[in-house]
């Protein structure tokens, strides 16, 4: 029932943002031209337009994004029993930035810098676990994609400061930052495919991640295989983030801050957790990207406004806790 409540308080929500920005469109519209009903209300030629090739592809984009960055975040803390965990631990999103940058330095079209952020994103991945060598061993792993993370950054760095400063630079810098903006709509079928890959998965193993925060040895002598679901895991959560970093640039701090918001709700179950990430992340995405189109006349960057509304989200979440998060 809950889960049910949850789906169509998204619904809700979604179809109030088709409505919202600066060309304001009535309800009546929004239905008429989404159900092909009310032929008798007298629509504007550029509302369906508006509706059908540009808000709806971001409203669709936004609870792909925000569903699986919830889960993703959640299976993530999950994994390495820590709250402070998130998909972008391991250098994942660094190094799908780095991909999408040098493709835009290269000059090349959309298809190949979505092919360029995905490969860099799973590339740094195996970087990560060459690092750490140990699949048992959380902090090594941590800690490679600390060092991944870094070296990308780096090389981000270095291909602003080679690229050309009135065309590529600006270019670069606006895509890191992040836009639900849709320009093609094979590349929107082609990204979210992947995030839902990864999150069936993440979602099919739901009821295991309360075995991972269990100690190893204990997880083992339940019969479970620890190391290969650690890496299935991680590895489900690097296709999401290389697929939004591919589509939509770095967006930060949703997959940090939805998981705690999905335990005040639901209890510390992550089986429970992970469902109402989902629904409570595609939520958040949804408002975040409105927000973002409609606030100023010039689109503003999704990180900025994922940054500034995930830190005071957190802000409460800590004073609630008195400053103790509990998985």
């Amino acid at each position: 029932m809950r889960y049910l409540m949850s789906f169509l308080i998204l619904i809700a929500v979604s179809l109030y943002m088709l409505g919202v920005g600066r060309y304001e469109i009535s309800y009546n519209e929004i239905l008429s031209t989404l159900f092909s009903f009310g032929n008798n209300i007298n629509i504007d030629d550029r509302v369906p337009y508006i509706i059908l090739e540009v808000r709806l592809p971001r409203v669709i984009l936004a609870i792909f994004v925000g569903a699986t960055l919830g889960i993703a975040g959640a299976s993530f803390q999950a994994i390495f029993r820590n709250p402070l965990a998130s998909p972008e631990i391991l250098g994942v999103a660094s190094g799908a930035g780095f991909g999408a940058a040098l493709a835009l330095l290269l000059g090349l079209n959309i298809y190949f810098l979505t092919i360029f952020a995905f490969v860099f994103g799973i590339l740094t991945l195996i970087l990560t676990l060459i690092i750490a060598r140990d699949m048992e061993n959380r902090i090594m792993i941590i800690l490679g994609g600390i060092i991944i993370s870094a070296l990308f950054q780096s090389l981000i760095a270095l291909l602003k400061y080679i690229a050309d400063p009135q065309d590529t630079l600006p270019a670069i810098t606006y895509w890191l930052l992040g836009s639900l903006s849709v320009s093609d709509f094979g590349q929107l079928l082609f990204c979210c495919t992947g995030m839902l890959a990864g999150g069936i998965i993440i979602v099919l193993y739901k009821w295991k991640h309360n075995l991972l925060m269990l100690d190893d040895n204990e997880a083992k002598s339940l019969g479970l295989n620890i190391t290969k679901l650690r890496i299935l895991l991680i590895f489900a959560s690097t296709l999401i983030v290389s697929c939004i970093v591919s589509i939509c640039g770095i967006i930060g701090w949703v997959g940090l801050i939805i998981p705690h918001i999905a335990r005040i709700i639901s209890g510390s179950n992550t089986a429970t957790v992970i469902p109402f990430s989902l629904f409570i992340g595609a939520i958040f995405m949804v408002i975040i990207d409105t927000l973002s189109r409609s606030l100023s006349a010039e689109e503003l960057p999704i990180s900025i406004l994922s940054a500034i509304i995930g830190a005071l989200f957190f802000i409460v979440i800590l004073y609630r806790s008195k400053g103790i998060m509990k998985l």
